[in-house]
């Protein structure tokens, strides 16, 4: 009997001491994370940078991405990301000669960004640089498909800059408002000529990118620094862009947030309470991470991703592709580096597209794989361990 009772205390004892070590690791666990599948990898392109990947409503996938020769160009994928069609170019370089100074220089595409709107047409944004100051001017261009993606209209500008590098616009996305209005961002440095300052700015339209608003509007600006790089995304009532924000030492991806109904009526400065880091744990100031990329998804989840040089050495150029994750555009956690490369390596000019159900894809140009820097795409699924 004794035996029996002995035995019956040991049990118990097993039992506490799994259920605490069990208790243990789930209060270790974060609440949410992102387990990326690396047999998901797949090259879209042997060569290229700045990818973008969304799907399109007939279910599709579409991915833009610069060719490193001044031209941007698509590539479709009709099961699931796995395989890609040919390239199809949207906007090819071309050479401009100034009548008045008698310059020419070569015109570069960089930037590509789209976005498909309720009617199918899918509007395509792009930055123009020229290789030579003072020849042709920074400028955002526009085209769009009315056939998925497999024929584009002639460009249009929206927006010009100054000719030169140092007074430029950069890297134009799209956010599509409830009400079916576009909204167009972008960084601008052109109000800014007398100093190293820049904004982020937007353009509006509400015919379906048929016309755009002439003035543009100032979203934020942190004086005697560079708001770069937006990308937005909304709730329904509210809007959020992350952009890069220089004011703490190294870029930090932050938010800049407005009302739906206020939409950017002033700008948001440095101490306004609508600007915040993304971050709920925030990295060194002496940590890199720049080219922020925002999506929401279809199941209620906000997904980031950044370039960083955390965990790595001090140069910016060798830094990564990091993704956090949040079930709200704000205290954003769980940081995970999709693509596995060593020091001497890069993934950058990264972005995010939701694929439904739980899954996402991180898309990169990188060279991990090969000397050429060429455009990845891998798959992850949002654990939510609250479930």
């Amino acid at each position: 009997m004794q035996y029996f009772k002995e035995l019956a205390i040991c049990i118990s004892i097993l039992l506490c001491f799994s259920c605490q070590k069990n208790n243990e690791i789930a209060a270790k666990s974060p609440s949410l994370s992102i387990q990326w599948d690396e047999k998901s990898l797949v090259c879209i392109a042997a060569e290229g940078g700045y990818p973008r990947v969304k799907r399109l409503n007939d279910g599709s996938l579409l991915a833009a991405y610069e060719n490193r020769k001044g031209d941007v160009l698509v590539k479709h994928s009709f099961d699931e990301g796995k395989t890609w069609s040919d390239s199809v170019l949207v906007f090819g370089s071309f050479d401009y000669t100034n009548a008045t100074n008698g310059l020419s220089a070569k015109i570069n595409i960089a930037n590509p960004e789209f976005i498909q709107l309720a009617n199918n047409d899918i509007l395509f944004a792009c930055n123009f640089r020229p290789n030579k100051d003072e020849v042709y001017p920074f400028s955002i261009a526009i085209k769009r498909s009315r056939d998925n993606g497999n024929t584009w209209s002639e460009e249009q500008i929206v927006y010009q800059a100054a000719p030169r590098f140092i007074d430029g616009c950069w890297e134009p996305s799209f956010l599509l408002l409830p009400d079916d209005r576009i909204q167009l961002y972008f960084a601008n440095e052109f109000p800014y000529q007398q100093s190293n300052e820049q904004e982020i700015s937007m353009l509006e339209s509400d015919d379906n990118g048929t016309s755009w608003s002439t003035d543009k509007k100032t979203v934020s600006f942190r004086k005697g620094f560079r708001d770069g790089m937006p990308v937005a995304t909304t709730d329904g009532k509210e809007i959020f862009v992350a952009i890069e924000d220089n004011g703490f030492d190294q870029f930090k991806p932050f938010i800049v947030k407005n009302a739906i109904a206020d939409n950017w009526k002033e700008p948001v400065l440095a101490e306004s309470p609508n600007r915040y880091s993304a971050l709920k744990e925030p990295l060194p100031s002496s940590v890199y991470a720049g080219a922020p990329y925002l999506i929401s998804t279809e199941d209620g989840y906000y997904v980031l991703s950044y370039q960083t040089t955390n965990n790595r050495t001090s140069n910016w150029e060798l830094s990564t592709m990091e993704v956090v994750v949040s079930d709200k555009p704000s205290d954003f956690i769980s940081p995970s580096q999709p693509f596995a490369l060593p020091l001497s390596k890069e993934a950058k000019w990264n972005s995010l597209c939701d694929l439904g159900n739980g899954k996402i894809a991180a898309v990169s140009s990188t060279n991990f794989k090969s000397e050429k820097i060429g455009v990845w795409m891998i798959k992850g699924k949002i654990v939510d361990n609250r479930k």
